[in-house]
C-alpha cells in the first residue's frame, strides 16, 4: 500500500504538468500574431524584367514584420505585366518601390475595390508621403443642430451651426500621390461615401505607423467642436506685449 501512494502522487503531478503545458500552449495560440500573405520572388528577378505569373509566389509574414511597401498576395494583379526597377533576390519581398508602374492605374486597384483620388485641404504632409504609407483621414465640416425654444408649439426653434472635426477613416493605404492628395483603393460603399464626403468637408491626412493594428475604430478619435477652443483659454492670464520690449543682455 505504501508503494502505491507515491505512484498515485506521481500520476497526479504528471497530469497537472500536462494540463499546465496544455493551457500555456493554448494561450500562446490564442495570442499568436496574425500572418499576412504577401508577394515574393519565385526566382532571381532582374531589373527591367516584365513580371508574369510564374515569377511570383506568396509568402507568409507576421503582421509586425511586414515591410513598409509590401504588396498583399490578394493584390498580385497589380504587379503582373509591370517592369522591375531593381534586381530582386529569390524569396525576397516584392515592394512597390521595385516596380515601375507602366500600365494603367486600374491594375493597382485591389480585387473588388474601386480607386478614387482624395484631395486634402492642406497638402503639407502629402509632400513627404510615399506609396505604401498608411494614413488616417480627418474631416472638418459644419453640422446644424436644432434647439427648441420654449414649450409653445408655435415657438420657432433655433438652428445652430457648429464646426466639428472628427475621424472619417482611421486607416487607409496610399497607392499613389496625386499632387495635393492621394490615390486610394476602397470597397465600393466606402469609396462612394468618401466621394460624397469630399464635397462637404475639408479633409486632412495624418500619418500612421505602418501595420499598426491599434486605433482602428473611428469612434475612438472622438469629436472636436470649435466651441472647445474657448475652454483652452479659460482661466489663463492674458499676455501683453510692452510698447518697449526688454533689452537683450549682452
Amino acid at each position: 500500500m505504501k508503494n502505491i501512494i507515491p505512484l498515485v502522487i506521481a500520476v497526479i503531478l504528471g497530469l497537472a504538468a500536462v494540463f499546465a503545458v496544455s493551457r500555456t500552449i493554448s494561450k500562446q495560440m490564442e495570442h499568436s500574431e496574425q500572418m499576412v500573405e504577401i508577394v515574393s520572388a519565385s526566382r532571381v528577378l532582374e531589373a527591367n524584367e516584365t513580371l508574369i505569373e510564374g515569377f511570383i509566389v506568396p509568402r507568409l509574414v507576421p503582421a509586425s514584420a511586414l515591410p513598409k511597401q509590401h504588396i498583399k498576395w490578394e493584390n498580385k494583379a497589380m504587379v503582373i505585366g509591370q517592369k522591375l526597377l531593381h534586381t530582386v533576390a529569390k524569396g525576397d519581398y516584392l515592394l512597390l518601390t521595385d516596380i515601375g508602374m507602366t500600365r494603367s492605374m486600374g491594375n493597382v486597384i485591389g480585387d473588388g475595390e474601386w480607386g478614387l483620388p482624395v484631395t486634402f485641404a492642406d497638402s503639407a504632409l502629402v509632400k513627404v508621403l510615399q506609396p505604401g504609407d498608411e494614413i488616417a483621414i480627418i474631416g472638418s465640416f459644419k453640422v446644424q443642430e436644432t434647439i427648441k425654444q420654449g414649450k409653445d408649439i408655435d415657438d420657432a426653434p433655433e438652428i445652430i451651426t457648429r464646426t466639428v472635426t472628427t475621424v472619417i477613416y482611421p486607416r487607409v493605404r496610399i497607392l499613389d500621390i496625386t499632387g495635393s492628395g492621394v490615390f486610394l483603393s476602397l470597397p465600393p460603399q466606402q469609396a462612394i461615401a468618401l466621394t460624397a464626403i469630399q464635397r462637404n468637408a475639408e479633409l486632412y491626412p495624418l500619418l500612421r505607423k505602418t501595420n499598426d493594428t491599434k486605433a482602428l475604430n473611428r469612434k475612438d478619435g472622438g469629436i472636436f467642436m470649435d466651441e472647445a477652443l474657448h475652454d483652452l483659454v479659460d482661466g489663463l492670464t492674458p499676455i501683453t506685449i510692452p510698447n518697449v520690449p526688454a533689452e537683450i543682455n549682452e
